[in-house]
């Protein structure tokens, strides 16, 4: 489980790298213009999962998660810019690939446990990478709205290149 939770994670990486470097070839109007995303724009989207996932990060590597109810009204704070988020993004990713290298099989199916939720590890994992994706998707579409050319992010390109 912990290798294929280190290999889902790395794809994740690199998909969403990917995805910030053809996001940069826009302009900001591009990237602020609202493309009606669940996030409205591709900025809010991306920054929506990236504060997503180094919430969860630190979830997973405190040992705990705080208590969720409420949390996240009235949306995500004003997001940053393109550039500060890949300067950020690679700390939380580099802090999950730690995480996960240092667990064990038997820290993995254990539960982490918050006031008013629990979840398995492994099963908190994915939600990362599988919330990312859900995300990346969202602004690949969002970049060919606004007349832009998205990467080929696909689970099986990153499979067939390792």
């Amino acid at each position: 489980m912990k290798q294929q939770l280190l290999f889902q994670s790395a794809y994740s990486e690199w998909a969403t790298q990917r995805l910030l470097s053809a996001c940069e070839t826009l302009t900001t109007e591009q990237v602020d213009r609202d493309a009606g995303g669940s996030h409205v724009t591709i900025r809010r989207t991306l920054y929506h999962f990236f504060i997503s996932e180094e919430f969860w990060v630190q979830c997973l590597r405190d040992g705990a998660i705080p208590r969720l109810a409420g949390l996240g009204e009235g949306g995500d704070p004003p997001p940053t810019s393109l550039d500060e988020m890949r300067r950020a993004w690679p700390v939380v990713w580099n802090g999950l690939r730690d995480y996960l290298e240092r667990a064990t099989e038997d820290e993995l199916t254990q539960q982490i446990v918050g006031p008013d939720r629990r979840i398995d590890r492994w099963k908190l994992v994915m939600h990362v990478v599988n919330h990312a994706t859900l995300h990346r998707g969202q602004v690949t579409s969002m970049i060919r709205q606004v007349g832009g050319n998205p990467p080929n992010t696909d689970f099986i390109t990153y499979s067939l290149r390792t």
